[in-house]
Parts: C-alpha cells; structure tokens; sequence
C-alpha cells in the first residue's frame, strides 16, 4: 500500500518524497500541499499540450491532454497553484479550473527523486517496441512498450509515449520497430535506444490517454 505514495511524492517535484524517506531527526519542515507557480512555453505536440512549469523551488516540463480545462490554465496567464498529488500532479488556477499532467519531460528530476537504485557503472538494457505516433521538426512521438521506464517507477512502462528529439539519429527510429533500450542511473540523459544505425535519448515519458 506505500507504493502509490511513493509515486504520488517523486512523482516530479520530488520534495515530498525527500522528506518521507529521511529518518525523523532529519527531516525539515513538511512538504507544503501546493505551490505557487509560473507556467512559460506552452505550445502543442502532437496531440498532447507542452508546458514548463517554475517556481523558486523547481523547473519542471510537463504535458498536458488538449482538454479546454487544461487550456484555461495553461494559456489564462500569471501564476497557478501546483499540488503534488496523484502521479504527476495537478494544477489549478483562482476561476476553479483544473488541470492534470499526463507526462513528463523532466526524466532525470523523476530518477533523481527516487531511493537510488543502480550503480552508475551499470547500464541495464532490454528491448523496447514501439511506432511513431508524431513527427515533428524538433520532436518525435513513439507509442509503445518501454520496459526500463520500470527503473523510475513509471506507472505504465508496457504502454506509454515516448519523446525524442527530431533530429537526425532519432529519425532513424521511423524506420525500425524496435531498439535497445538503455538506462543510466547517472547524468543527464536517463534513457537511451539503440540501433544499428545509431543512438536516440529519450526526453520525456507521456501516458496515451488521448490517443485511446
């Protein structure tokens, strides 16, 4: 039963989960139950809404399902109050509106969150499968399995979106159905495929919740 928690408080800001996991005469003051936060660059992709999200605590890039709810929020301007709740959190705005993610883009704040659990010398790998659901100039989208997303507690690794970069050794990925999927418990880049003809970071996990 303290797995969901555990999800609910690494989920992407990572403060709450900091303080549950350090022994009592470490932990700080508790975790607020929200915060106040800026939203900036928010723009389409695929079918999904992508926005960054900003406080004096934290930078975080999420995305968002197209609904009109989470385009109030997202577009209305000024600051919105972030709750730490539920796997990725919600957001709502002062007219009542409310907002939940339904991805992230801030994988290695995600890892980083977390009890470590591998060494950084060791690279797990196994094989993801997927097919591309967007191609975009700078990004691409792959549904499909991604089984090392288990690495960082994501709660759907057997169906989930991929982001990728759109560049040149990610388009390679167009023509394939399937990589070595890596993952690294260090640096910036936390997951990786691999294929003969070359090497693509993933930048960010999305539930396919729209794509139904």
């Amino acid at each position: 039963m303290a797995r969901p928690a555990l999800l609910a408080c690494t989920a992407v800001v990572g403060v709450a989960c900091a303080a549950a996991t350090s022994p009592p005469e470490a932990q700080g003051p508790p975790a607020p139950s929200r915060w106040r936060v800026e939203i900036s660059g928010v723009a389409p992709l695929g079918p999904y809404l992508e926005a960054t999200l900003e406080n004096e605590r934290f930078t975080r890039r999420f995305f968002f399902p197209p609904s009109s709810a989470c385009a109030q929020v997202l577009e209305g301007g000024g600051e919105v109050q972030y709750r730490p709740i539920g796997p990725f959190g919600r957001l709502g705005n002062e007219a009542g509106a409310r907002c939940e993610p339904v991805g992230v883009g801030s994988l290695r704040e995600w890892r980083d969150a977390l009890p470590r659990r591998r060494s950084r010398y060791l690279v797990p790998r196994d094989q993801a499968e997927f097919h591309a659901v967007h191609q975009g100039p700078d990004q691409l989208l792959f549904r499909g399995r991604f089984p090392l997303a288990l690495e960082i507690r994501w709660p759907e690794p057997m169906d989930s979106v991929a982001v990728t970069p759109g560049g040149e050794a990610c388009q390679t990925l167009l023509s394939v159905s399937t990589a070595t999927m890596e993952f690294h418990a260090e640096g910036p880049e936390v997951f990786r495929l691999e294929t003969a003809s070359g090497s693509c970071p993933i930048t960010g996990l999305v539930l396919p919740t729209v794509l139904e």
